[in-house]
């Protein structure tokens, strides 16, 4: 028992629970809601839906990586400083889960909405085929964005595992 609050004690445990999540929440996200979401629901509940949806999970992804960072082993972040590149992966999640959070998760939500209503006008009354081309490919840029950035995160998430193994075997 003596050990078990021993090891309560140290940052390891909290870890390991941030790190499971950031990866569990990544490839949920990623391979599962997302796919069943677009196959099950209209169009514009989709896209309804996927405003609310992305940025929380951007922010999280963000907030996991800064917690998995802040309970680095075996004494916090400051076990990242002999090494510094141990903290390249987990950096590497929050520079892209903020990109898309700040910058390409809105610019594509947004753009999906504008090339909803300019399809929905180009069917009613034939809008210029300059600016349905132009929305599509906005649209197709910041999705592309999106989803390589988060590809990114979450090869680093996996590439992550190998520097938590590297230190438990120091433990």
């Amino acid at each position: 028992m003596g050990g078990f609050v021993t090891i309560l004690g140290t940052a390891l445990p909290y870890h390991i629970l941030s790190y499971g999540t950031l990866l569990g929440t990544e490839l949920y996200q990623s391979f599962v809601n997302t796919k069943v979401c677009f196959q099950e629901l209209p169009m514009r509940e989709f896209l309804i839906l996927q405003r609310r949806v992305f940025p929380v999970y951007f922010k999280l992804q963000v907030g996991l990586a800064m917690l998995t960072a802040a309970t680095h082993p075996s004494r916090s972040i400051l076990s990242l400083a002999p090494d510094p590149w141990g903290a390249v992966p987990l950096a590497v999640v929050i520079g892209m889960g903020t990109l898309n959070w700040l910058i390409y998760g809105p610019r594509t939500t947004q753009c999906a909405f504008v090339r909803r209503a300019l399809d929905r006008e180009e069917g009613q009354a034939g809008a210029g085929d300059k600016k349905v081309f132009q929305a599509k490919r906005n649209f197709t840029f910041n999705h592309a964005m999106c989803i390589h950035l988060n590809a990114i995160a979450l090869v680093a998430t996996k590439y992550d595992t190998v520097q938590i193994r590297s230190v438990r075997k120091k433990i």
